[in-house]
């Protein structure tokens, strides 16, 4: 893996990303989920060479290398995406958002306006309004679907406190990290990461790398998923997203919730396909999303 590079923002705090791919193609903003860092993506950078895209792979603030953002909010992230763009020299980006990334991605996108030349989500995690649609949440896997009751029912500050713990083991040595990812991709999931050599390991360092600078940002970073009041509408550009049959954690009707109320968009939907569809599938998908922007 490349050295990370860091942008250090106009309040101080750094913003580490990888800077990979073609380095003359079509600029990717890539987000991880939760709790995971840049390395969230798939192991063989030269996929996104082939693909002419220059993938650039941030750590949200408090994963990784990139510091907190004691004050953030779900849409903040978008000014932190705008000042790196600026230090690049680039006028626009795809985006793409994998779980919880997908949130951000989108959150992102109605801050970042005309610089978004189109945004992918795959398996992503919506706005806490989709909970609210009674056939959408008695289609999340249980353990998700208790996660988001308590979610709507009580304080999002005390769940986070409660459930972070268990996203990270404590301590986390490398056989238990990839242990951890194993048994968290389910069956399915497992299948999909060995069509891809490496990408376990690369999803267990990634694992790693979350907490590297402390374990305070998991708890904030949940918090800011059940935000609400996020404006769809202001998102004018394609967007896709991606959703396997078989993931309990974004089901297809996330797709579809999210495809009734995004001005442009389509439902990719993959049979047989787990929260970890994205690997076997990552240079279609770049792909994909430059056709969807003409580029």
């Amino acid at each position: 893996m490349p050295d990370v590079s860091q942008l250090v923002l106009g309040d101080g705090r750094r913003l580490a990303f990888d800077d990979v791919g073609d380095p003359h193609g079509v600029p990717l903003v890539y987000l991880h989920g939760t709790p995971d860092s840049r390395l969230a993506r798939h192991p063989n950078d030269r996929l996104a060479a082939s693909a002419g895209i220059r993938l650039i792979a941030l750590d949200r603030p408090g994963a990784g290398a990139s510091d907190p953002h004691p004050r953030a909010t779900l849409v903040s992230l978008g000014d932190d995406i705008a000042a790196l763009l600026d230090h690049l020299g680039l006028s626009h980006t795809l985006m793409l958002g994998w779980s919880s990334g997908g949130l951000w991605a989108l959150a992102a996108a109605t801050v970042l306006g005309e610089r978004v030349s189109g945004v992918g989500l795959v398996a992503p995690v919506p706005p806490i309004e989709a909970y609210r649609d009674p056939a959408l949440l008695a289609a999340l896997a249980p353990g998700r679907r208790q996660v988001v009751e308590l979610a709507l029912s009580e304080s999002a500050t005390a769940l986070a406190a409660a459930i972070a713990p268990f996203l990270v083991p404590d301590p986390l040595t490398p056989a238990l990290a990839l242990a951890h990812v194993l048994e968290g991709a389910g069956e399915r999931g497992r299948a999909e990461l060995a069509e891809v050599p490496g990408a376990a390991e690369q999803l267990g360092r990634a694992l790693a790398a979350s907490v590297e600078g402390g374990r305070g940002g998991i708890e904030h970073d949940i918090v800011l998923q059940f935000e609400p009041g996020l404006d769809l509408s202001r998102i004018t550009v394609p967007v896709r997203t991606l959703h396997g049959d078989a993931d309990g954690l974004s089901p297809p009707l996330v797709g579809s919730w999210l495809v009734s109320r995004l001005p442009v968009a389509v439902l990719d939907l993959f049979t047989g396909g787990s929260h970890h569809l994205m690997y076997p599938r990552w240079a279609r998908i770049l792909r994909s999303l430059r056709r969807d922007a003409g580029l």
